[in-house]
């Protein structure tokens, strides 16, 4: 089986042009809404390109330097999801502030794997796109949020992606991935994000999310432990 080898790990942080909501913190307070999908797996996907490519160095980047522009537009996934002992609330924090903070970028070599055959076999080889996936701990707040793996491959290239689910659904994903798109084509998506907090109006407001918190992960920071005991 062809093994996956990390060649750099380096961070994309957030601009400082970031679109956060006029009048907001730093601090995007999870709903009652976001609050269980702390327990649920991560979003992952991965994406292949074969034929006429760009040289594998200009191509990240490329992808580095349009994932920068994109973030501007998603701050939050330059962010951590934190627990605020002080309230009981869990939030994104967008302020950068967080050791190691921004976006874990990684490059990565699989010249053995054939990217056509990866993207064209009807049974896909699991245990080779896993290895195409960043890993992203989901265990413990603070969390990240996002993670990127750009992996060469032979005739090819693998974008491997992984996004806490607290923060996005899967919509979200191929809204953030189709404005990457565009700011590595150097064009601009047509949909803009919305971070309005005061857009989700639930009864109950904040107590009710940290009730939601308490209720299904009683042990904050930590999420891993509550999640075996569900199953």
């Amino acid at each position: 089986m062809p093994s996956v080898k990390i060649v750099e790990v380096a961070r994309v942080a957030m601009p400082a042009t970031a679109a956060l909501p006029p009048g907001e913190s730093s601090l995007l307070r999870l709903s009652a809404l976001d609050a269980p999908w702390l327990l649920i797996p991560l979003i992952q996907r991965v994406l292949i390109y074969d034929g006429q490519l760009p040289p594998f160095a200009s191509l990240v980047g490329s992808l580095h330097e349009s994932l920068t522009a994109t973030l501007a537009r998603f701050p939050p996934l330059a962010g951590r999801i934190v627990f605020l002992p002080s309230t009981g609330n869990a939030a994104i924090d967008c302020s950068g502030s967080e050791l190691d903070g921004g976006v874990r970028f990684l490059v990565a070599e699989m010249d053995e794997a054939d990217a056509e055959k990866l993207a064209g076999d009807a049974d896909h080889d699991v245990d080779t796109f896993q290895q195409l996936l960043p890993e992203l701990d989901a265990s413990a707040l603070p969390a990240e949020v996002l993670a990127v793996q750009v992996t060469r491959l032979r005739g090819g290239v693998a974008i491997g992606v992984a996004l806490h689910h607290a923060v996005v659904d899967g919509r979200a994903l191929w809204m953030f991935l189709e404005a990457w798109a565009a700011a590595c084509r150097g064009d601009t998506a047509a949909v803009e994000p919305s971070f309005d907090r005061a857009a989700i109006a639930l009864p109950g407001g904040e107590e009710l999310t940290r009730s939601t918190l308490r209720k299904y992960m009683p042990n904050l920071p930590q999420v891993r432990s509550t999640l075996r005991s569900l199953l």
